[in-house]
């Protein structure tokens, strides 16, 4: 009931930013970053600056009031190329929202506005307030969009959050990323890029193991003895980075794990089975 109560207030304020944000015009709001290709020409993003805080009540079932403070902090993506990137901007509220209805930018944006329709709380039972009253019931979450890095053909997107619910024992963060090509003009999903997920669950334990020295006790290990496949991942240079969550396959204490996938932790037989053609193409690996 919280985590859905939380995403509800997120959601409505990363929705109100991003609307204020494609009307704004003001020039000091807007950032342009060029990114020089081999070929002399340049690759031309506009994106805007957007810092937002809201503060909420919320009245549950029982009649006590919720208090919610949350902020939203991004650098959205406006144009690339001479032209708008829907697909950026989708990719970017589906980390957000962790949602796999939200396969269009349409529903995505319909969620954000509309949340009652996609689960048990009506949006209307959230009033803005100015002041948020530390009661012991005061929940907070923090949202920040960021672009990590950029090259001539990858755009690297991190969406760091935080939640606490008034009553938890402590908060709760993520880490996600969004991959985006510029050529293809699509975020790439795993399923595009590893052609072998059983090696894919043995190189991560490998990278996992020399990047944090946990032996399979130290993680949460289904019975099947297995690694599980990761929630995310990214890709920087010519590393693979495996991401796994907080609670995924470790403890809060150990918190998230991010296992990079280096060159050197592979075989050139594993490397060409564990990776698709266009995988090896983004990682510019060479024969």
């Amino acid at each position: 009931m919280f985590t859905r109560v939380l995403l509800i207030a997120m959601a409505t304020i990363a929705m109100t930013a991003i609307g204020s944000c494609n009307s704004n015009n003001n020039d000091s709001g807007i950032n342009i970053s060029k990114v020089q290709e081999a070929n002399g020409d340049s690759t031309l993003c506009q994106f805007n600056n957007i810092d937002m805080d809201k503060q909420y009540s919320y009245v549950d079932d029982d009649g006590d009031t919720l208090y919610f403070d949350n902020s939203f902090s991004a650098f959205w993506p406006q144009i690339i190329n001479g032209k708008p990137c829907p697909n950026l901007q989708q990719a970017l509220l589906r980390a957000m929202t962790d949602s796999a209805e939200l396969n269009t930018l349409d529903k995505a944006v319909d969620f954000l506005l509309n949340p009652g329709n996609y689960t048990d709380y009506d949006v209307k039972r959230f009033t803005p307030v100015t002041e948020v009253k530390d009661n012991g019931k005061l929940s907070t979450s923090e949202v920040d969009v960021i672009m990590q890095s950029m090259t001539d053909r990858l755009l690297l997107y991190h969406l760091g959050t935080y939640s606490y619910m008034s009553g938890g024992a402590h908060g709760i963060y993520a880490n996600n990323y969004v991959t985006y090509d510029l050529k293809t003009e699509k975020a790439v999903t795993l399923a595009e890029i590893i052609a072998d997920t059983t090696l894919l669950r043995t190189v991560t334990f490998k990278a996992i193991k020399q990047a944090y020295d946990y032996d399979k006790d130290d993680l949460f290990i289904p019975d099947n003895g297995l690694l599980p496949l990761p929630g995310d991942f990214y890709i920087e240079g010519s590393v693979l980075h495996v991401v796994y969550q907080v609670y995924e396959i470790a403890s809060y204490a150990q918190g998230m794990i991010d296992a990079p996938i280096y060159p050197y932790l592979l075989k050139p037989e594993e490397m060409k089975r564990l990776y698709t053609p266009y995988a090896l193409e983004l990682l510019d690996y060479s024969d």
